[in-house]
């Protein structure tokens, strides 16, 4: 009876999953569709300069298809590898190496892209491709506040009030989220408390990698607006990064293995049905 309790709760793990999987990815699809669109409009783009970007964006689909294909495979390996009952840690390190060698060509491309978009722009389409949104003047003109600067600032002071409000539940529901998911373990007090030593420590041991990523993720956008982008600092940048997440992919395996040693074998059977989510490249630590 208990085996098939938790065989019902290892399927529902798996279509919440490929639901939720399914609609990141339109929402990052429309995502991309609506910040382009907004561009080209800022940017005023002629109707020959949009036909260079269309050609420009199909050539670089075809030639990054094979290389996400490869990607998306190792990924689902990697699911396998890290979900196994004694996972093979060789195994998976060198399973991590390839989807970092694949996920950095992927950025190169991308580099290469963007930079030979940008060369079909003018000084002007290139100063308003550049130009970031100041969002707290986005927050109070879209609460109404364009009608003079104290009448923004009003809207300003009152729209960030809204986003720390929305901020503060967001991170409520993230907790209580958390807590769900670790309840469906039935954790022990001692159990919890030994699980938030090692995310504790977790934390700790990447605060330096994730530092270093999120300064050089500054550098590069700061450096894509640059008149003349420094192409070998903007490579050795995506580089850098690589080695980065991979460092991350390998120490969120360590973690995980040591949660395991913390499990019996009935917690151990629904921790690894969920095991390999988002290892490698994910949002979060190892975003890029």
């Amino acid at each position: 009876m208990k085996r098939s309790v938790i065989v019902g709760m290892i399927c529902m793990f798996v279509v919440a999953g490929m639901s939720n999987l399914y609609a990141q990815q339109n929402r990052g699809e429309r995502g991309q569709r609506s910040d382009q669109c907004r561009k080209e409009m800022r940017c005023n783009l002629s109707d020959a300069q949009k036909e260079q970007m269309k050609e420009v964006r199909v050539k670089y689909a075809k030639q990054s298809l094979d290389i996400k294909n490869e990607l998306n495979e190792l990924r689902a390996k990697q699911k396998t590898l890290v979900s196994a009952e004694k996972p093979n840690k060789s195994q998976v390190y060198a399973n991590i190496d390839k989807m970092t060698a694949l996920k950095k060509e992927l950025h190169l491309q991308k580099l290469d892209m963007r930079m030979e978009m940008r060369s079909f722009l003018t000084e002007e389409q290139l100063l308003r491709a550049d130009a970031r949104p100041n969002y707290r003047k986005g927050m109070k003109q879209g609460r109404g506040g364009n009608d003079g600067m104290t009448q923004g600032r009003m809207h300003g002071k009152h729209a960030h009030g809204q986003m720390q409000g929305r901020k503060g539940m967001g991170a409520q529901k993230g907790m209580h989220a958390g807590k769900a998911k670790r309840n469906m373990l039935d954790l022990s007090d001692d159990q919890q408390a030994k699980m938030k030593d090692l995310r504790l420590a977790h934390m700790k041991d990447t605060k330096s990698l994730r530092d270093e990523a999120e300064e050089l993720r500054l550098k590069q956008r700061n450096l894509m607006t640059d008149e003349n982008p420094d192409k070998k600092v903007l490579i050795a940048n995506v580089k850098r990064l690589a080695d980065i997440q991979n460092a991350l992919a390998k120490k969120r395996y360590e973690h995980q293995m040591k949660v395991r040693e913390l499990l019996d074998e009935d917690q151990l059977v629904i921790f690894m049905s969920r095991a390999g989510k988002g290892q490698g490249f994910h949002r979060g630590h190892n975003r890029w």
